[in-house]
């Protein structure tokens, strides 16, 4: 075992799975959360020593993670405009189970940023503070997001019949 990679196995081990799971709670598709979970791991792993002497790696990690799945949605939305001015229906992605149907689908009408944070405080259990280490926000802009957030989903999850 290499020096880089000391302390990294258990670092994946023990973050994989909330990593991968909050990526797909952020762009909604499974298959393309846990790659870039995947991905945010491999950046992590080539930057180790810097990584393992951060003061929170694993917001480092949820940083990697949410600035990959805001480049992917990007990515996602203008192959989805060329489509359309090219007069080709986008293929429909199939659904995927959630214990929560209509949070998840809540999740969707909310902006990248918003959503983002919701999943990064909710989900990943990271504090204000640390999402906004991880996302390069200042506190009141991580919480005046939290609150957009809430004050779009209150009204949709109630239509929905969800309720805390």
């Amino acid at each position: 075992m290499d020096l880089r990679s000391a302390g990294f196995e258990d670092f994946y081990r023990s973050n994989f799975a909330r990593l991968a799971a909050a990526a797909f709670l952020m762009i909604g598709d499974r298959e393309e959360g846990a790659d870039l979970a995947q991905e945010a791991f491999v950046r992590a792993y080539e930057r180790w020593r810097a990584v393992s002497h951060h003061p929170h790696p694993e917001a480092w990690l949820f940083r990697v993670v949410a600035n990959l799945a805001v480049s992917q949605l990007r990515r996602e939305r203008l192959r989805s405009r060329w489509k359309r001015a090219w007069g080709s229906a986008a293929a429909a992605a199939p659904p995927h189970e959630v214990t929560e149907p209509a949070v998840l689908s809540a999740l969707k009408d909310l902006t990248d940023a918003q959503r983002t944070v919701v999943v990064l405080r909710y989900y990943a259990d990271l504090s204000v503070d640390q999402v906004a280490e991880a996302l390069g926000k200042r506190p009141g802009t991580v919480r005046a997001l939290t609150s957009q957030a809430f004050s779009r989903l209150r009204p949709i999850l109630e239509a929905k019949g969800v309720h805390r």
